[in-house]
């Protein structure tokens, strides 16, 4: 199981959103997927490899460790970064 902050910076490097667009990953306790991705808006090609890379993940990787994610909107877990926070190790 790969720790949330894994899974959106493995969608960041994939899609390299424009400055100023973030990836976010949602919690969604009790349900698989646990979670869901959005984006800002990008322009076509990016919006493409976003989709691309949300639905292999999706099916690779349904279930996501939360355990190291403080941040909630509500009572959900989330994680938001931007390209030049997003590690490649």
């Amino acid at each position: 199981m790969k720790p949330a902050n894994q899974i959106v910076d493995e969608i960041a490097l994939a899609v390299r959103p424009r400055r100023g667009v973030a990836v976010v990953l949602t919690e969604r306790p009790g349900e698989t997927p646990n979670w869901m991705a959005a984006a800002g808006f990008m322009d076509l090609a990016r919006n493409e490899r976003f989709v691309t890379k949300v639905a292999a993940l999706r099916k690779s990787t349904p279930v996501v460790d939360w355990t190291a994610v403080s941040e909630r909107k509500g009572e959900r877990r989330r994680v938001a970064k931007w390209l030049s926070e997003a590690s490649s190790a």
